[in-house]
Parts: structure tokens; sequence; C-alpha cells
């Protein structure tokens, strides 16, 4: 309950301050030649009194995107950025502030304002500027942490 709490109350308008759209889990930059999505991921190792958590990144174009649907119905009609699809550009966030995969916990037996005023941090100065930085970018990917995973599997990237 306090991961949706402080989600809802404290890094949710911080979002919209930064022109995303959105709530729960997801947030998006409205565009209209891309998604732009960043996630909220938590962990099944999770329980009811502390919950870790990573942050995803994801741009993807939507024609492209359309285009993999007529060929894959089974995807949903928008991505989210929780699921590895073949995106342009998908990262966690946590390559980009500590060069590896990371996971912050937020537990309610330990203050949560370091915690909140790290990740608040974080969606400002790291994670909305590099979704802008992947829109302006219109090569084909993959890029990001998972780039090698799906030249390896599939292909190029949507």
């Amino acid at each position: 309950m306090l991961f949706k709490t402080v989600l809802r109350d404290s890094w949710a308008p911080v979002l919209r301050e930064e022109g995303f759209q959105g709530s729960g889990r997801i947030f998006l930059i409205p565009d209209h030649r891309d998604w732009a999505m960043l996630g909220f991921q938590s962990s099944t190792a999770s329980n009811a009194e502390w919950v870790k958590f990573t942050m995803n990144l994801m741009v993807v174009g939507k024609a492209p995107w359309e285009d993999a649907r007529e060929e894959w119905p089974s995807l949903p009609a928008r991505p989210s950025p929780n699921t590895l699809y073949r995106h342009r550009y998908a990262e966690r966030v946590g390559q980009l502030t500590h060069g590896r995969d990371h996971w912050w916990r937020i537990d309610a037996a330990r203050e949560t304002g370091p915690l909140i005023a790290e990740i608040t941090a974080v969606l400002r100065d790291v994670a909305a500027p590099v979704l802008r930085r992947e829109m302006a970018d219109q090569t084909p990917g993959p890029r990001g942490a998972f780039e090698e995973a799906f030249r390896r599997k599939r292909g190029t990237g949507i």
C-alpha cells in the first residue's frame, strides 16, 4: 500500500510536471509519432511490508508498432514499458543511474523521505530527458541495455 500511495502522491505529480500523462504504474509522453513510456515494475519478491521496484523506459514508433500488430495480432493496441518487446529503445533506469540493473526498495519500517527525493531526482534528471532524447533519435533500434539480446533473439527492433 505504501508504494502505491507514494507513487500516486509523490512521483505521479512529478511526472505530470514533466509532461507525462498516466496513472497507476504506466506514464507516457504524448506524441503523434512514438509511444514513449515509463513504467514502474515491482518484484514478485515484494510483500506487505516492503516493495522492491525498478523503472523501465521504452520508445517505439506508433507506425512500426501497428505494422507489428498486423503480423502478430496478439500484441496489445498499446505497448507496455514493463513487457519486453522489440522496442526502438528499452532500458531499465538502474542501467542509467547505477551502470547495472538496479532495484530500489520502499519499506514501511524505514523513513521514506530520502527514497522519495532520490526517485524524484531520477525522474526529472534522468528518465524524462532520456525519453525525450530517444524520441528525437528516429534511428531504428533496438537500443538500450537489451540491444544485444534483441539482436540475437529476433533481429532488428520495432
